[in-house]
């Protein structure tokens, strides 16, 4: 944590655009200082700094050069995986808050992540159908959400008619 702190502060103070700055600023929103009270948690500080980087990186568009050795594709690789952690980050966050996730769930390489854990000889066996799958999770999570709370009349877009709506249950 202290080398995600050290990374992140000087990405903030020098603007250096690395996915180390990505992963650092996910690392410390992921495992944040303890906080007594909930204002003071910087949790979505931390994922916000990291999902601008990240678009400001373009790590949310796809990689469509060809590798040109084993090392470049690792990191073709590496900066798909940043992507998808900060993605699956900004909607778990979301959930457990009650918030809306700030990327759109129609991401392209979210979306697509179902054909990119087994895209390269170097991806990371056991690890990355894991990320994959749970952003699929989560994006169907997401998109029911988006559906529960979709009435632009009602203060909180909750949905009360439909079959998405919370008073509508069978039991």
């Amino acid at each position: 944590m202290d080398s995600a702190r050290h990374e992140a502060g000087i990405a903030f103070l020098v603007g250096q655009k690395r996915v180390e700055v990505v992963q650092a600023y996910y690392l410390m929103s992921l495992y944040p200082t303890p906080a007594r009270r909930w204002e003071d948690d910087r949790s979505w500080i931390y994922l916000g700094q990291g999902i601008r980087v990240a678009m400001d990186m373009n790590l949310h568009h796809p990689n469509t050069a060809m590798p040109r050795s084993e090392l470049h594709a690792r990191e073709m690789l590496n900066r798909t995986r940043a992507w998808l952690n900060i993605f699956n980050l900004d909607r778990s966050l979301g959930s457990q808050y009650g918030k809306m996730a700030m990327i759109n769930n129609v991401d392209y390489v979210a979306s697509h992540s179902h054909e990119w854990w087994s895209s390269s000889e170097y991806n990371i066996p056991n690890f990355d159908i894991h990320l994959c799958a749970y952003t699929a999770e989560l994006r169907v999570l997401s998109g029911f959400l988006m559906k529960v709370y979709s009435n632009p009349e009602h203060p909180t877009g909750l949905n009360k008619v439909g079959p998405y709506c919370v008073t509508n249950h069978v039991l």
